[in-house]
């Protein structure tokens, strides 16, 4: 397996990763002061809840779910990273249930490939970069205890529970396991780094954004204007959509002369929120805070598709940051389902020192693909 070592240069990082890595800090700073106004204790539930989630989801039992959750609680980063630490931590993957697809390779990690991982762990470079390489380490040591099986390695739990820790060390928030494989591809080691990076990048926003949507009671703000912010992007993708429409159908019609378009918009300041609203409450990162979508309604033969491109506020009390996301259902005579198979990654951050140019073309980038997936899915029923 083509992994990121063989001479990667942790110093050599593309100018569009370290600006990834800039809006990673950024955000951080913000989840840093956030927590501050939040219950240690309750903080501390809300985390174990969504790690306990995220493990079952993944389908790892109560064995792989105590040991994510107990690598995630405060008190694990302050251990040090010594070879001894990380046999400790390889031996207790090594004895999850042999059913479990985290579990690592029989043959256990001797005292050199620790002293390899834990010196991934210790190298100089920003967390985020330290982590995807103490991730990619630990993958190319197993590889090396099971070579027979290089298939599925992204869910072995060692990897994810270092890089978790080097996080963790740097005072981030835990990574928690991704079902997608991070990608391996590139043309020379230093390619893959950046690749895996940016991968890890995405994680890590998407971990913050999670952090800082949590809200210990379900009480909503005082209503307050919208941001300029806020107004400006919600209005450009909803010119950007509509702009969409006249193509779309066109392809539509071709296929169905009876196919029909139309794009529409509402908030949660509707009056009157109506049914697309419980659509779009499900993809909300912070229940009850302020957002508004743009809906693309796509029908052609018996089947129907509601693309929403949502922007929403991001935690409460209010924090400045918004994100775009995309979210569509399929629904034909089978019934109802998920058309864009994207993941919690596949999002905008728009910071509150942004403007909306700064972010323009990663949002227009969003729509375009979830357009994209959303044609694919409706145009094959």
């Amino acid at each position: 397996m083509d992994t990121l070592r063989c001479g990667a240069d942790l110093d050599r990082i593309p100018a569009l990763v370290r600006e990834d890595l800039m809006d990673v800090d950024r955000l951080r700073a913000i989840w840093a002061q956030h927590r501050q106004s939040q219950p240690r204790e309750a903080r501390a539930a809300a985390r174990r809840e969504l790690t306990g989630r995220r493990v079952r989801a993944l389908g790892g039992g109560p064995a792989l779910e105590e040991l994510v959750v107990s690598a995630a609680a405060d008190g694990a980063s302050g251990r040090q990273f010594t070879a001894a630490f990380v046999s400790e931590l390889a031996e207790r993957t090594r004895n999850l249930p042999e059913d479990c697809p985290a579990r690592s390779p029989r043959r256990p990690v001797d005292s050199e490939q620790a002293l390899r991982l834990a010196r991934a762990a210790s190298v100089p470079a920003h967390p985020v970069v330290r982590a995807a390489h103490t991730y990619a380490e630990c993958v190319a040591v197993l590889a090396e205890l099971d070579p027979e099986h290089p298939e599925g390695t992204h869910a072995w739990a060692l990897p994810w529970l270092l890089a978790s820790l080097v996080l963790r060390r740097a005072d981030f928030p835990p990574l928690l396991p991704d079902p997608l494989a991070p990608p391996w591809s590139g043309r020379d080691a230093d390619e893959r780094l950046a690749g895996m990076v940016r991968h890890f990048a995405r994680l890590v926003t998407g971990t913050l954004l999670g952090e800082l949507s949590w809200t210990p009671e379900h009480v909503p703000e005082p209503r307050s204007p919208v941001s300029p912010l806020a107004a400006v992007t919600r209005r450009r993708v909803l010119d950007y959509v509509r702009s969409r429409r006249e193509s779309l159908a066109m392809i539509l019609r071709a296929l169905d002369p009876a196919a029909r378009t139309s794009v529409y918009s509402g908030g949660s300041d509707d009056s009157e929120p109506g049914t697309a609203s419980e659509v779009v409450a499900r993809n909300l990162l912070t229940p009850g805070a302020a957002h508004w979508w743009t809906a693309l309604e796509l029908a052609v033969g018996g089947a129907s598709l509601s693309l929403f491109v949502v922007v929403q506020e991001v935690g409460r009390p209010r924090t400045g940051v918004l994100a775009v996301t995309a979210d569509a259902r399929l629904t034909t005579a089978e019934g109802a389902r998920d058309a864009l198979g994207m993941s919690g990654t596949d999002s905008v951050t728009v910071m509150p020192t942004d403007c909306v140019d700064d972010r323009w073309p990663q949002v227009r980038d969003l729509v375009d693909e979830a357009v994209s997936r959303a044609m694919n899915e409706l145009t094959r029923v």
